[in-house]
């Protein structure tokens, strides 16, 4: 079975449309839409996904949230995409993120860069994240890369960075669980002191852990999936495929999850009350 957990798509900071993401993933069985703080991009790819004939489409998203030590993302798996509360939650998110990134292209021009705010949105046709900004910056001539606009201006520690009031990471738990999905700490390789992170997520009721992720290296993985067994979590894993403009080294599939992985996400949703899936 070949399946791929973590995919975004432009219905958050992805290059690819749904459909496109699906045509490219027809040769896989399965693929789950997890994009930033959205679930606006999984009914078109249903419906691509119908007209081509695969992959099954798994409702996800990937929640950002913030703590002391930085950014931790939470995946969600089999959200009720119309849940009106989560919806309403999502919303809010979204508005923050527009405002957050108009105030990083204010930034931007007094260091020098002047950026079209309609321009950045074309290129988001969507929910406008730093990698449309970066994007726009690579277009515009003033960087190389979207990686060279991330080290030189947006990163978190970039001149250009704006914070935004997000949740914490054990408050984006229980809003998965209230839409009825399973709640998986995202690429934990990324987190500063993540294993004290995942206690702290255990404890608030933490369903699985991303353990094969390109950003996750050996040792970590090997760490995780003894932290996992030690805790009774899921071990998932996918590829964070963003398309190569975004992410080029991150390519579709590559990176499986643990055998077991979507059967164990099927039977854990059934706490939340989700029906069959």
């Amino acid at each position: 079975m070949r399946v791929d957990l973590h995919v975004h798509t432009n219905a958050s900071d992805g290059q690819y449309t749904p459909s496109e993401v699906v045509v490219l993933a027809r040769a896989f069985d399965l693929i789950a839409i997890t994009d930033h703080d959205t679930t606006d991009g999984i009914a078109e790819a249903r419906a691509a996904a119908a007209r081509h004939g695969a992959p099954l489409i798994l409702p996800g998203i990937e929640i950002s949230t913030a703590e002391d030590r930085g950014d931790v993302h939470m995946l969600g798996y089999f959200v009720r995409v119309d849940d009106a509360d989560f919806q309403d939650a999502l919303r809010d998110f979204r508005e923050a993120r527009f405002r957050r990134g108009q105030m990083m292209v204010e930034k931007l021009a007094r260091l020098g860069v002047h950026l079209e705010w309609a321009r950045i949105e074309q290129i988001a046709a969507g929910a406008v994240g730093r990698p449309h900004i970066a994007r726009a910056m690579v277009e515009a001539g003033y960087v190389e890369s979207v990686r060279e606009a991330f080290d030189r201006y947006i990163s978190n520690e970039g001149p250009a960075y704006v914070a935004r009031k997000r949740l914490t990471p054990e408050e984006s738990v229980e809003l998965l669980h209230r839409a009825g999905g399973v709640a998986v700490f995202a690429h934990p390789g990324l987190v500063t002191g993540w294993r004290d992170l995942l206690k702290a997520l255990v404890a608030a009721g933490l369903d699985g852990v991303e353990v094969n992720h390109p950003s996750n290296d050996e040792g970590t993985r090997l760490q995780l999936r003894a932290l996992a067994a030690q805790h009774s979590l899921i071990m998932t894993g996918g590829s964070d495929f963003h398309g190569p403009a975004v992410k080029p080294g991150n390519g579709l599939g590559c990176m499986a999850p643990p055998e077991g992985a979507v059967y164990a996400l099927r039977e854990r949703v059934r706490r939340y009350g989700t029906p069959d899936v």
